[in-house]
């Protein structure tokens, strides 16, 4: 139905001639399909009149996210000459909606809905995009096989939907209601009025466009009854859609689409899927569901074995598109003590005038000294002493911190209007408290809390203000030093002023220092903010807001979408019968037949295509078919892995992407494997030197060395040292963002939880100590037989401050845990080593680990990276088959990944094998008897820990090889890493082999 009403309104009092109305709708290419011409009026005086057209369409075409049809409506003000007074031009389309015993309908078609969360992010523009990235935008969307945007949390600018007509993206259109923080006006009677207008508007707005699937009334905005009232005067200028509603709770009353958000796979099958409540069958779509904060997007697969299995479930959208990065200088200080130590200017910090030359300004808002966490700072000494010079103002009480490494370790804080806070930790927080003169605000005044091992001390103005007896060494935490911001509180909820004052000569000495004494060469920090120098661009996440997104900033592909794509492609294809060829095709598309693309079959041997060939796929959209794939067993080659690839792509241009563009693919295993030959011995014998310090197995062209503890310290290989630090055990990993954030915290705490680790999933590891292991040297045994040399070590890797002179807990009340390895060297004449590692976790453990492995530095030079395994995107346990099974080349720089805030990256699964080679193609190779993950980058994973911002980032004098027996996943940031994907602290058993790579 064609249903116009049509304002025309006359602005003078003049009397005017007779005119009209006249409607043109076209189709596509531009052919009439219905003319309508409304009754000749007259409008004596100034006013509105209503013209009203209906006309019945005799089956238009329908507009759907996989076919965006498009008419053209042209209205036009006639005069009684025919003259054309005023004309307006659009395009619309035609569809329907209907929910049928909890089904949603498209035009007859029950719907699935993958969707993305997106705000109006620009990383120059903030919150002003252009066209051009729009349209940007929109075609990432499609080539991901996203069909939806929820547009959180407010209407976007009128062309965005335009495009979204035009590029076919369904729209779930957002009320900018959100209340969030006071969510109790949605109870209150006097703000129903503005709920009302902005619902409103957008309804007035955006009603006339095809692409608006269905409403929002708003997100977080309570659960009174101004939601209700939204919806219904919504429906009173859109009464053709329905509606949702973006609030925590299950359900509300009002809407016709329920949630819930943030279930985890199994509660959304069993309280909305498998058993919906009798009394309420609403369909049910996840307007949040999967949070992608950094390095995430764990799971997707579970999530959609679920969906698909439940027609009333219509899906989700994701959490959500753009990271929220802003481009922002880099802005350093200098650090006049001797370590350089980097510190940068954050926010809209400013150097100005000052007492003695310049002085740091921060006005109590976002804007403090980020200070990089080098060793130097990272202070575990028995004696302390903070000094700066500070002239606060009015708003310091609020939140005055001057000199702080988050809420334990140690920190020169305000406290209100009327008393200074010195704190450390030892045994426990240490806090003296002392009050302010009264001459405080808006004067200059030298501060210091020292601590000497025995006594807190407080100066003010050279002055003592107050003591407290305090003993033992300072406990260090995983937070950096801030100077006018404390790292481990405020963040994106802080509801404080920061530091409203000026500061100077910020200094921190692991020394116990008196007033006038204060030598910067003798410091560990030291900061007079003299002079501000820059070093290029980041991207800023502000005071700590979540680094939620799919894509980066500029637009650049962030790897979990590649998972994203994959879990919901248009076309699946699983096999029946590998062996035979019989598979089954399950078409997804809603309106598409199978037959629109172009599906290839490709036989591969190792990577290596033998065979292929093109499927003529008639399959009707939501349906399932089984064919014949007629590849044909080979001549099997010991040692060869056989799988079948199918390519699925575009046969023709889209507006989002050019013919050839692949839209989905599915591999599996052939049951063709047959072992490979034990190769030929190689001839000779290696040569065992065993000394004082240790041992060392030469033989033609390499040489290996082990310490006396047994640690694998060196590999040269034609002269050549491979090794900048020894083959250890691994259990870390730099936490990822969902790792850091307080939301899902409550999955990873266990009785373990140890103060001043802070409230993430992160402390569960700091608590336990992985991140700080020692080696503990048990018995080290060598020996050559038969032409191989044996290498036997057993050693403890013991966690936190275990160490091999605190082991007796009955003495010292200390239980002692870490991990028992076995390891199991034979170094064969040609330079192979095979090593049998054995692991066996003891004592207190983390609920999971990171991951566990070997990890080791290689030399810089071995930046060539070719791996038999998934890729070539990252790829993680909970989202990794959306990455093929191949064999790939990289280098180690072109596999960074650029997550705004550091954190693990890079890994790769499912590998058979790994080389690490130089220009020239000599290095190294690495294997297991099982598949294993690895991943490899120019910085050490302690900078990796340390650093918060991608500038603190700094290369190393090597390359940092991870190769896991197994890692954990990223999980979501609302949910953490689901069961099936977590390390747990098991024993472990692999057999791992190092083999020489010589000049290619």
């Amino acid at each position: 139905m064609l249903d116009l009403t049509v304002d025309v309104k006359k602005y003078t009092d003049e009397p005017s001639d007779s005119c009209n109305v006249k409607v043109n709708l076209l189709d596509a290419d531009g052919q009439p399909v219905v003319e309508l011409t409304g009754e000749p009026f007259s409008m004596n005086r100034g006013g509105k009149k209503q013209v009203r057209f209906r006309q019945r369409i005799a089956n238009p075409g329908k507009w759907t996210s996989e076919t965006p049809y498009l008419y053209s409506l042209e209205i036009r003000l006639l005069a009684s000459d025919g003259e054309v007074k005023d004309i307006i031009r659009t395009r619309t389309g035609f569809k329907e909606t209907e929910i049928r015993e909890g089904t949603f309908y498209l035009n007859g078609v029950p719907l699935k809905i993958h969707a993305q969360n997106s705000h109006m992010q620009h990383p120059e523009l903030g919150h002003a995009m252009d066209e051009a990235t729009v349209r940007k935008d929109f075609e990432i969307l499609k080539q991901f096989n996203f069909n939806a945007v929820r547009t959180s949390h407010y209407p976007p600018v009128n062309r965005y939907l335009e495009l979204a007509d035009e590029y076919g993206l369904f729209i779930i259109d957002e009320a900018g209601t959100e209340a969030h923080a006071t969510e109790f006006v949605s109870g209150r009677e006097e703000y129903a009025g503005m709920y009302r207008e902005r619902v409103r508007q957008m309804v007035l707005r955006d009603r006339n466009h095809p692409c608006v699937l269905f409403w929002s009334a708003g997100n977080e905005s309570g659960e009174g009854f101004n939601i209700s009232e939204v919806i219904r005067e919504g429906r009173k200028y859109d009464p053709a859609r329905y509606w949702m509603y973006g609030g925590n709770a299950y359900a509300h009353p009002a809407e016709d689409i329920i949630g819930p958000r943030y279930p985890n796979p199994v509660e959304l099958e069993i309280l909305t899927g498998i058993i919906p409540d009798s009394t309420d069958m609403r369909p049910s779509f996840m307007d949040e569901y999967l949070s992608v904060a950094g390095n995430g997007g764990g799971g997707m697969d579970d999530y959609w074995r679920v969906i698909y299995s439940h027609s009333r479930l219509m899906g989700g959208a994701v959490w959500d598109y753009a990271s929220p990065g802003l481009t922002e200088p880099v802005r350093l200080v200098g650090d006049k003590s001797p370590y350089g130590t980097q510190a940068n200017l954050m926010g809209n910090a400013k150097l100005v005038k000052g007492m003695h030359g310049n002085a740091l300004d921060l006005n109590g808002h976002d804007q403090w000294v980020e200070i990089y966490r080098q060793s130097n700072v990272e202070i575990e000494t028995d004696q302390l002493t903070l000094a700066c010079d500070v002239y606060p103002r009015k708003l310091a009480g609020s939140s005055g911190c001057f000199i702080t490494k988050g809420s334990y370790q140690f920190g020169l804080q305000q406290q209100g209007k009327d008393s200074l806070d010195f704190y450390i930790y030892t045994d426990k927080k240490h806090l003296l408290r002392v009050p302010l003169p009264g001459d405080w605000e808006n004067n200059w005044h030298r501060l210091s809390g020292v601590y000497d091992g025995r006594e807190m001390t407080v100066y003010v103005d050279g002055q003592i203000a107050g003591t407290l007896a305090a003993k033992g060494r300072i406990t260090n935490f995983p937070f950096p030093v801030n100077i006018g911001r404390n790292a481990e509180i405020h963040g994106q909820e802080t509801d404080v002023y920061l530091c409203d004052a000026l500061l100077d000569n910020a200094g921190i000495f692991t020394g116990a220092v008196l007033p006038g004494n204060y030598l910067p060469e003798k410091s560990v920090l030291w900061l007079d903010f003299e002079r501000e120098s820059g070093r290029g661009t980041f991207f800023s996440y502000g005071i700590g807001a979540r680094t939620y997104g799919s894509v980066w900033p500029d637009r650049r592909i962030q790897p979990e979408m590649w998972q994203m794509k994959k879990s919901v492609q248009p076309v699946s294809i699983t096999p029946v019968d590998a062996g035979s060829g019989w598979a089954e095709v399950w078409n997804r598309n809603h309106f598409l037949d199978a037959s629109v693309y172009k599906t290839r079959w490709f036989l591969e041997a190792d990577g290596e295509v033998i065979d292929g060939g093109e499927l003529d796929l008639q399959v009707p959209p939501l349906t399932k078919k089984r064919i014949r794939i007629p590849y044909r067993k080979p001549a099997v080659v010991p040692g060869k892995e056989y799988r079948v690839t199918v390519s699925t792509s575009l046969k023709d241009d889209e507006i989002w992407a050019s013919a050839g563009h692949e839209v989905a693919w599915d591999q599996w295993e052939l049951p063709w494997y047959s072992e490979a030959e034990t190769p030929v011995k190689h001839a000779g014998v290696p040569v065992l030197n065993t000394t004082p310090s240790g041992i060392t197995v030469s033989g033609t062209g390499f040489a290996y060395a082990f310490d006396k503890s047994g640690a694998l310290v060196s590999m040269v290989h034609n002269g050549r040292e491979m090794l900048k630090s020894p083959v250890s055990l691994n259990v870390w990993r730099a936490p990822l963002a969902n790792e850091l954030d307080q939301w899902n915290s409550g999955n990873a705490r266990s009785p373990h939880w140890k103060e001043g680790y802070g409230e993430h999933v992160a402390t569960e590891y700091y608590s336990s100590g992985i991140d700080k292991m020692s080696d503990c040297p048990v018995s080290v045994e060598a020996y050559e037989q038969d032409g191989i040399v044996h290498v036997y070590v057993r050693s403890i890797s013991l966690t936190g401050n275990n160490a091999a002179g605190n082991r007796d807990q009955y003495i010292r009340g200390r239980q002692v845990s870490g991990f028992e390895n076995l390891y199991a060297y034979t170094v064969a004449a040609d330079g192979e080593i095979t090593l049998h590692h054995t692991v066996y976790p003891q004592g207190i453990m983390p609920l999971w680990l990171p991951r566990i492995g070997l990890t080791m530095t290689l030399d810089k030079s071995l930046n060539r990276v070719t791996w038999y395994g998934r890729g070539p995107q990252e790829n993680y346990p909970d989202r990794k088959t959306g990455y093929k099974v191949g064999i790939y080349s990289s280098t180690v720089e072109d596999m960074y990944e650029p997550y705004l805030l550091p954190q693990d990256y890079g890994l790769r699964t499912g590998n058979r094998w790994l080389r690490m080679t130089d220009e020239s193609g000599a290095g190294l190779e690495f294997s297991m008897d099982q598949h294993f993950n690895f991943n490899v980058y120019p910085y050490s994973t302690d900078n990796l820990t340390k650093a918060v911002y991608t500038y603190q980032l700094q290369e190393q004098d090597g390359i940092t090889l991870n190769l896991d027996y197994s890692t954990s996943g990223v999980g979501c940031t609302a949910r953490s890493i689901f069961n099936a994907y977590r390390v747990m602290p098991q024993s472990y058993e692999r057999k791992v082999k190092i083999r020489p790579v010589r000049n290619q």
